[in-house]
Formats: C-alpha cells, structure tokens, sequence
C-alpha cells in the first residue's frame, strides 16, 4: 500500500483535483497546512484526507516534518504538490511496485517525470520535459537537503525512474504564479550567494543525473555568463524547441527569462549588501520586502485586504 503526502497553503483551488488523483487508492492521504486562511483545510476534511496544521517551517523542513512527525503506515510514500495530479497509468505503475513485498524492490526510491502546464497549455519542450523528481520512496529512506527552495530528496540507496508522469497545472492564475516566482527568485539568490560564500562540493553527486547537472550549471557556470536571462531565453526557445509549443513555449520562455534576470539582480543586491559590511544570509528571508512575494504559509497586508 502507499501512503500520501500533500503540503498545502491556501489550495482550495488546486487541492480537489490533486485529491481525486489519489484518494481512491491511497492507504491514507496526509495533508499537512499551514494556517491556510481560505477553505483548503474544510475541502481536505471532507474528501477524506487526513489534516495536521503545522506552521510553515520552509519548503524543505515542512516536508522532513512531516516525514518525521506523521503516523505513516504504509512501506511507500509518495509526495504530491497540491497543484499536481497522478495519472492512472502512473496509478498504475505505482501499484505495482508497492504490491511486491518491500524486500523484493531493490529501489528505495523512484523519479517521477512531470508534465507542466502554463497558462492550461502543455509545455512539451522547453528544457522543461521530461523534467525528474524523485517523489516515491521506501518510508524511512528518503528526505529532502536543507534547501530555501528547489529542494530535492536525498535517497538512501539505489533509485530509478518510472515510465509513466504526473501533471503540474497550477490553477490558481497569472498574478499568483508570478508572484511565487518573485519569492522564489529571492530564496534562489540566497541559495546561490550562500553557495558562493561556502563555496559547497559534492552536491551534484548526490542527486538524479539531470537534477545535479542543472545545480552544477547553475552554481558555476550562469554566474559567469553576461546577460545569463538572455541565454536562458535562447537555451529554452530555439536548442530546446520551445517554439514547438507555440505560443505558450514563447510565453513560458519569456516568463522564465525574466525570473532568472530577478535572480541575477537579486544576487547582485546581496553581494553588494556584503560588500558593504552587511550579512544578509544572518537575516531570515522574511524580513525581506515582499510585496506579492509572501512566503507560503505567511500572510502580510499585501494579500487579507479586498
């Protein structure tokens, strides 16, 4: 059997149709919410989902909470994004793997490709697809590294990649995806400055070969190019044949060209702010002005006035 794991803050939108993906055949089906303040929690409840509310603790540490915290009962978890869904071929194969004795399955953990969607519009190419995450795994194996941001899970022991995806469609509108984007735009160029300043090795090493050769990539080689957004644009759109998802791959290219622009901008601002005697990794992300760029899980007066 599998157990479910969905990190939630304000989804109602998104969260019935990543509930429906799962609930049918799932053991349990955990979400765990931060505070939400609209009917995230009530739809949950009433689907039949199992709710903990656990104040937002950062994207890598809510999920090792949880892993550590929830009474997970199955040999396999799998974790789902509230704006994700699992295909039936992928329902499937996930089944299978977990009706074999846990012994037997000499992976303790498998990718998962995903298929994500811009504006209702499927982006085949890009750069962004196939795109592996490692989101099934033997419980008491896997946990995620100690990331601001684009997390991904650290595994104990041999892993694999399944044939069939999942889909990534957040419904929740332009206006919210951007400013998501903005947040994570700084929790990025912290990463990277943190990076620069520790200068880390061996990372790469410990993820899926795609994910730890993209990391590399951007830890020592985009900080070197000029204009590095520019080249985002042109990896994206022509080398990757974005333009095969018409319009949409064009938009998409544009929106991601512009938010690693913000992270290089963003960089800049923070060794500058070192240069000058400040130590901006001593001050919690938060502090930060936001704007729209409001962590998940915390509210300001950006987002509860009408």
């Amino acid at each position: 059997m599998i157990d479910v794991l969905i990190i939630t803050f304000n989804e109602s939108i998104n969260l019935p149709h990543a509930l429906r993906s799962v609930m049918p055949w799932a053991r349990n089906v955990f979400v765990v919410d931060s505070e939400s303040t609209d009917d995230t929690r009530r739809i949950a409840e009433e689907m039949g989902a199992k709710v903990y509310i656990q104040p937002w603790l950062g994207y890598a540490r809510q999920k090792n909470w949880a892993l550590d915290n929830l009474p997970f009962e199955s040999d396999w978890i799998f974790i789902l994004d509230a704006d994700e869904s699992i295909t039936p071929e992928l329902r499937d194969e996930l089944l299978a793997i977990a009706s074999r004795p846990v012994h037997q399955v000499p992976e303790a953990g498998f990718y998962v490709n995903r298929l994500t969607y811009f504006m209702n519009r499927p982006i085949r190419h890009c750069g962004f697809f196939p795109a592996y995450n490692l989101r099934f795994f033997k419980r008491g194996r896997a946990r995620y590294e100690e990331r601001e941001v684009h997390e991904h899970m650290i595994v104990d022991g041999p892993t694999a990649r399944l044939r069939n995806m999942m889909i990534h469609n957040d419904r929740r509108g332009l206006e919210h995806y951007i400013a998501k984007h903005n947040r994570y735009s700084t929790l990025e160029a912290r990463e990277l400055f943190r990076y620069q300043m520790q200068r880390a090795s061996g990372q790469a090493q410990k993820l899926e070969r795609g994910i730890g050769f993209r990391r590399w990539v951007k830890h020592n080689i985009l900080p070197r190019i000029p204009c590095a957004w520019m080249a985002r644009f042109f990896y994206m759109y022509f080398l990757r044949l974005g333009f095969l998802d018409g319009v949409a791959g064009f938009r998409f290219a544009v929106f991601l060209t512009v938010y690693d622009m913000f992270i290089t901008l963003k960089l800049n601002e923070l060794k500058t702010s070192a240069a000058e005697g400040d130590r901006p990794l001593e001050r919690p992300a938060s502090a930060t002005p936001r704007g729209l760029a409001v962590p998940e899980g915390e509210m300001n007066s950006a987002t509860t006035t009408g």
